[in-house]
């Protein structure tokens, strides 16, 4: 220090030049970041002010900076402020913030005014002077910088909801479900601002309804909901007409005679007092008599309530057909005198017994006695006793194919049951075991045993049949149908006929499917003109068919001698 002193008395001049320079030094880095400081990326460096920013971002006065709206225009200001912001960075560094703040951020009107300095509206029947004049302009417009929502702020993890609460307890009104409210609005209470006393409804509201009253008042409470209530006094024709088809309760009764819960729900009571008649009109065919004999219910209720004391006859006429006697006997008393088939008496005494009706007890057969439905009686019970054999039916047991149960529907035995007991065998019909042919089953249709099968076992060999196996003609398969062998010799099934000419078969017959012989074809004549259908067989063949002359025509073996070459 004691260096310092002597160097500025022995050089004032580089003293004073260097303290100049090292405070220009200083000032132009305070200027440097109190220029810095006021830039709005600057705010958002501090965690809690990232949803404010983006808010402000994304709102009207994104090209402003913050400084704009929060400090007061000048250097001077602005440099003050900073004192004012180090003790925001300390509560930063050191303690929890979080927002809402319990005040909303000062912002003068001087500062709005700086770019606002007239506004006009557009809204429909607000002015915007009239209700500018005596109130701030953060009273409606506090959220206009940037609108921050809740959801915003608990995503931050800064969420104060005591503060929230607090600033929020003022509610815009919600008349018509909130239909009437002016677009935008603030959120706030109509009497903060207006005189409801004062302010008639019309002057805000056109009624949904007629006329009804004098004022809305008259049935709309005062509130922040104006909600509905049902004065207490009044005549009911005052606001509401009597129904078409409602009925009229005498010429002096009142809506309360039968409403009696006036202001509340006005839900109908009947009434104790007054005669049926006043208020309604007995129904066609109705019986006559004391409507309480039959409806004694009260406090409105009234139902039908069967007497059980009054005689059936005088109110019900006994149907066609229907049985004489005591109505009790079937219908027992209760609430709706249902038909209960007595358990005592006899089935005669009511039914007739249906014509080509079995004889015998009715309960055999008809034995439930919730319905008396048909029930077929069991398996020990004898068939013949209700039903007729029919003709050229077996005479075995009816069980043995009608088996036990709801229908009694044929039911063939099985494999085991000997065929012959019910069913005769046919007229040339094989001795051999019926299920040879006849398979088990339920049609027990006949099909023909396989190739493993002995032919004559069943079917005789006809006259004059070749003895040769069955199967070398008739092919194994469903109709088992002649089919003539290619391979095998003809001579194996056939004899040459007499005087038959003795060269092979297959020179004149062709194999077919028939069981006549095979179809015979003449050979080839050499010379092309002789044909067997030309001439006669006996030109050629004057001794049968095992001898053949040509000098019949011919007299030498060259083409085309004849008698007349002899000349």
């Amino acid at each position: 220090m004691t260096r310092i002193r002597s160097l500025i008395v022995e050089r004032p001049v580089a003293a004073a030049l260097w303290i100049g320079a090292l405070t220009t030094l200083l000032l132009l880095g305070f200027f440097g970041i109190a220029q810095a400081t006021d830039s709005p990326t600057f705010c958002n460096t501090c965690h809690e002010m990232e949803p404010y920013h983006a808010a402000w971002s994304a709102g009207s006065h994104a090209d402003v900076p913050c400084v704009a709206c929060h400090v007061d225009a000048g250097i001077p200001a602005r440099l003050s402020h900073k004192f004012v912001a180090l003790g925001e960075v300390w509560i930063h560094v050191t303690g929890d913030p979080t927002f809402p703040l319990e005040e909303a951020a000062l912002v003068p009107d001087e500062r709005c005014t700086a770019c606002h300095e007239d506004v006009e509206s557009d809204t429909p029947g607000f002015e915007h002077d009239k209700h500018a004049e005596g109130h701030p302009c953060m009273d409606c417009h506090e959220t206009v910088g940037h609108a921050v929502s809740e959801a915003a702020l608990i995503e931050a993890g800064i969420y104060n909801s005591e503060n929230a609460a607090m600033r929020s307890e003022h509610i815009v009104a919600t008349l018509g479900k909130g239909e009437d409210n002016i677009e935008e609005h603030v959120a706030t209470e109509c009497a903060s601002c207006h005189d409801m006393e004062a302010t008639g409804c019309e002057s805000c509201h056109t009624p949904k309804h007629d006329p009804i009253g004098d004022t809305c008042t008259q049935c709309h409470k005062p509130g922040a909901e104006w909600v509905f209530g049902h004065p207490a006094a009044g005549s009911c024709t005052q606001c509401h007409g009597r129904p078409d088809d409602h009925t009229v309760v005498g010429d002096d009764a009142t809506c309360e005679s039968c409403h009696s819960e006036r202001g509340v729900s006005w839900a109908f009571a009947h009434p104790d007092e007054p005669t049926c008649e006043s208020c309604h009109a007995r129904p066609a065919e109705h019986r006559s008599g004391e409507c309480r004999t039959c409806h004694t219910g009260t406090e409105g209720d009234w139902t039908f309530t069967h007497s059980s004391a009054a005689n059936c006859t005088q109110c019900h006429e006994r149907p066609a057909n229907h049985r004489s006697g005591t109505c009790t006997t079937c219908h027992t008393a209760g609430a709706s005198w249902a038909f209960k088939h007595p358990s005592s008496r006899s089935c005669e005494s009511c039914h007739s017994r249906p014509k080509d009706h079995e004889s015998g007890t009715c309960t055999t057969c008809h034995s439930s006695r919730s319905s008396w439905a048909f029930s077929h009686p069991g398996s020990g019970s004898n068939c013949t006793s209700c039903h007729t054999r029919p003709a050229r039916h077996a005479t075995q047991t009816c069980t043995t194919c009608h088996g036990v149960g709801t229908s009694w529907a044929f039911r063939h035995p099985g494999a085991g049951s000997s065929c012959t007991t019910c069913h005769s065998r046919p007229s040339g019909h094989s001795t051999q075991t019926c299920a040879n042919c006849h398979g088990v089953g339920t049609t027990w249709a006949f099909s023909h045993p396989g190739s493993g099968a002995n032919c004559t076992s069943c079917h005789t060999r006809p006259a004059g049949h070749s003895s040769a196996t069955c199967t070398n003609c008739h092919g194994v398969g469903t109709s088992w149908v002649f089919k003539h062998p290619t391979s095998t010799a003809c001579s194996s099934c056939h004899s040459a006929p007499s005087s038959h000419y003795g060269t092979s078969c297959s020179s004149c017959h062709t194999p077919t499917k028939a069981w006549s012989s095979a179809t015979f074809s003449h050979p080839s004549v050499p010379g092309g003109e002789h044909s067997y259908r030309s001439f006669a067989c006996t030109n050629c063949h004057p001794g049968g068919y095992s001898s053949v002359s040509c000098t019949a025509c011919h007299d030498s073996n060259n083409p085309g001698d004849d008698d007349d070459d002899d000349d």
